[in-house]
């Protein structure tokens, strides 16, 4: 059991040093409050959502995240507000982060738009090293001598967002400056979690009158990691049902990873359901990532149900 805790813990730390230091989530077009601010609103009504990440199933003390966030269209949809809350535990580590944003919405036509969004956020982050299943070779290690400590961080992001009644491209960076993510400030070195950049992209194609083709595309960088990318390609059946296959491009050959995608749509209620087969040598220890996602619209009735900001 300690070898696999080891596994994953040396997997987590090369994570956050080499790669992407988010979570990151398999059902991203649905999720892009998440990522850029400017988004807030953008769907012209108020939405409730919440998500669940289990990552690399089969290994204890496993990457999870949970995430819940409400965003809404205010003042005849001048603007747009949103807030979110989110909690990601990965081994001995434990981080809280709370955001707000607001987009300033720019109508171009009566189905165009244009958003600026901006955004604030504050993050909690603990480190329990007296965690009795981890076991600390050096006793004196002064990266450890601060193990009860919990660290506070905030920061600022900026987001545009452009959509048509087919089309949305957006582009942002959530955390505009880096920010420190260690404990003993007395190191020459200290970790520090870099900005991240995204380019989200998507589109609804009319295939019959019943079926349409939604191809997703989520560019991320992070300097000094490798490029990574998610690209998804779902099917939309009676504006109700999504089924798609996503491809995660990264890990140490392949890929990171192939992902199915479920979402239904019923009404006010959505319910998405994503599952990870890595490809990565991580996968003869892992049984892949499991993630689910329910979404509340608040609204009498689906009149416009064409329009595709509904389903992004």
């Amino acid at each position: 059991m300690r070898k696999f805790y080891f596994i994953i813990l040396f997997s987590c730390l090369s994570q956050i040093s080499f790669a992407q230091q988010q979570g990151q989530f398999t059902q991203f077009m649905f999720n892009q409050l998440n990522l850029n601010p400017a988004y807030a609103g953008s769907r012209g009504i108020p939405s409730l959502q919440a998500i669940y990440r289990g990552q690399w199933l089969g290994f204890d003390n496993a990457p999870r995240n949970i995430l819940a966030n409400f965003n809404a269209p205010l003042f005849a949809d001048r603007v747009g507000f949103g807030f979110g809350i989110a909690n990601q535990n990965i081994g001995v580590m434990n981080t809280w982060n709370a955001s707000m944003a607001y987009s300033y919405h720019i109508p171009i036509t009566e189905t165009t738009s244009l958003r600026f969004g901006l955004q604030g956020s504050l993050k909690q982050l603990s480190i329990d090293f007296l965690d009795p299943s981890v076991i600390i070779r050096q006793s004196n290690d002064p990266s450890v001598l601060d193990a009860g400590s919990n660290k506070f961080s905030g920061n600022v992001g900026l987001g545009v967002y452009f959509s048509t009644k087919q089309f949305y491209l957006g582009a942002s960076v959530p955390s505009l400056y880096p920010s420190e993510i260690g404990f003993n400030l007395t190191a020459p070195r200290i970790a520090k979690e870099s900005p991240h950049y995204y380019l989200m992209s998507g589109a609804m194609i009319p295939l019959t009158s019943k079926m349409d083709l939604k191809p997703s595309l989520l560019l991320k960088y992070v300097k000094n990691a490798p490029f990574d990318a998610d690209l998804n390609l779902s099917l939309v059946f009676s504006k109700m049902v999504h089924a798609g296959l996503s491809y995660r491009f990264g890990g140490d050959g392949s890929g990171e990873s192939i992902d199915l995608t479920l979402f239904y749509q019923a009404k006010h209620l959505g319910f998405g359901l994503g599952y990870d087969y890595t490809l990565s040598d991580i996968q003869n220890y892992s049984n892949g990532s499991l993630e689910a996602l329910v979404r509340y619209d608040f609204i009498k009735e689906r009149q416009d149900m064409a329009n595709p900001r509904f389903f992004y």
